[in-house]
């Protein structure tokens, strides 16, 4: 364990649970020492079957206590640990709430000139390799069309410029029609997908995102179109919503352990 790199993870929710656990079985060349949590009392409970207990610390802490820092927060506590990550240079910022990277202006200049490397995983739509080699030859358009069931938008949903109760949606609703960067504006919990797809691909006023409620379906799906100068590629993800957070999809602590995984893997397929 010695040249092991240090890894804190913020927030123990259900996503950042997975997370620190894996790290706790082993993931080669990674270490879990230090982790971030709202309740200590809740975080002490679920970190105690963890053969290596991590120290718990305020996410402001976190960079001085890792070498890698892996967010798995809310939206709303994303500027703490991303100001915390700015004074300090050389490490690395991997990122579950990737609509805060377009939503906080600046912070990705402010991020390249403190020297962060930040990484973020591919999530719940699939297609991103394609995107980036589209990217490479040519793109000309970007579309993604999410489809959720409608209670993983909460209680209500805006929709036509008020709030509609989800629990009176019995047909699909197209809630909203804009750009990414005015998506994540408008669902921040629910479409980190779209951040993704614009940082990989035409940038977050160029992407196209339509978002529907549709009652007909028990999965997330994501359906990104690609238009590029070496042909069209559509790609369709149908994930099931976490069991802990329906806001996320299932699989997408998942993509987070896949991407730390591959850091120190001698073969790295499709990144």
């Amino acid at each position: 364990m010695a040249d092991s790199r240090k890894v804190a993870v913020a927030g123990l929710g259900s996503i950042g649970l997975r997370v620190a656990a894996a790290l706790d079985q082993g993931i080669e060349g990674l270490e879990l020492t230090a982790v971030s949590a709202r309740d200590a009392g809740s975080a002490a409970a679920r970190l105690a079957t963890f053969r290596n207990i991590p120290e718990l610390l305020p996410l402001a802490a976190l960079p001085d206590a890792a070498d890698i820092v892996v967010e798995c927060l809310p939206p709303s506590a994303f500027a703490v640990l991303g100001g915390a990550m700015l004074k300090h240079d050389g490490k690395t910022f991997v990122v579950a709430s990737v609509g805060q990277l377009l939503i906080i202006e600046g912070f990705l200049d402010q991020a390249r000139a403190a020297g962060l490397r930040i990484l973020a995983p591919s999530g719940a739509v699939a297609g991103i390799d394609g995107l980036r080699a589209a990217r490479e030859i040519g793109l000309e358009a970007v579309t993604l069309k999410t489809r959720k069931p409608p209670g993983s938008f909460g209680e209500a949903v805006a929709s036509d410029g008020g709030m509609l109760a989800t629990e009176t949606i019995d047909a699909p609703v197209r809630v909203f029609s804009g750009s990414a960067r005015q998506s994540i504006a408008a669902f921040p919990r629910n479409i980190n997908v779209a951040a993704t797809v614009a940082l990989a691909g035409l940038g977050a006023d160029a992407t196209s995102v339509e978002i529907w409620a549709d009652p007909g379906i028990g999965t997330n799906i994501h359906e990104l179109t690609i238009r590029s100068k070496g042909g069209t590629l559509r790609v369709a993800s149908e994930n099931l919503p976490d069991a802990g957070n329906p806001k996320s999809s299932a699989i997408t602590a998942y993509s987070i352990i896949a991407a730390l995984r591959r850091m120190d893997g001698f073969l790295s397929v499709g990144s």
